[in-house]
């Protein structure tokens, strides 16, 4: 067996939100070093580690690669769901749907009715409101990753564009 082909999410950067929080962070250390009485006050605490948490989770989206999907032989394995067997999946279908008041494009993977698969809390909530159990995002991906993308569901489901 080869070894699973990986796309991973492609996320424009916000260097606004970074500037901005490394401007706060520096300007509470300017403020309890100019005044180490600041410290001792909640509210000073209560913003160092807010911005302190969302500089962090600016570094965890942007620095660390996030997977959207793993084409192997057996199946698909989309974010960290479970693999979709190939076997169990029927065609594609290319869906507009809304999100936050955005049309965001995405490919649904249809699949069998009544087929042995464990869905997650997620896959269940995604069914309800349009996007599909199983769905890859056109937004947030490379282009070239896009194409790659339709190129594997073509050899392993044998369809056209």
């Amino acid at each position: 067996m080869k070894a699973p082909y990986i796309i991973y999410y492609h996320f424009k950067k916000n260097y606004i939100w970074l500037v901005l929080n490394i401007l706060a962070l520096l300007m509470i250390v300017c403020c309890v070093s100019h005044m180490p009485a600041l410290i001792i006050w909640w509210q000073v605490q209560t913003l160092f580690c807010l911005f302190m948490t969302t500089l962090l989770l600016w570094g965890y989206k942007y620095l660390l690669k996030h997977k959207l999907a793993e084409f192997s032989d057996v199946g698909v394995k989309i974010d960290h769901c479970q693999i979709l067997p190939w076997e169990d999946v029927l065609g594609i279908e290319n869906k507009k749907v809304k999100c936050c008041g955005k049309e965001l494009s995405v490919i649904s993977i249809l699949t069998r009715k009544n087929m042995a698969y464990k869905y997650n809390f997620l896959q269940k909530r995604c069914q309800k409101i349009g996007f599909g159990a199983f769905s890859l995002p056109l937004y947030d991906v490379r282009k070239s990753d896009i194409e790659k993308m339709y190129s594997l569901l073509e050899k392993y489901l044998d369809i056209k564009k």
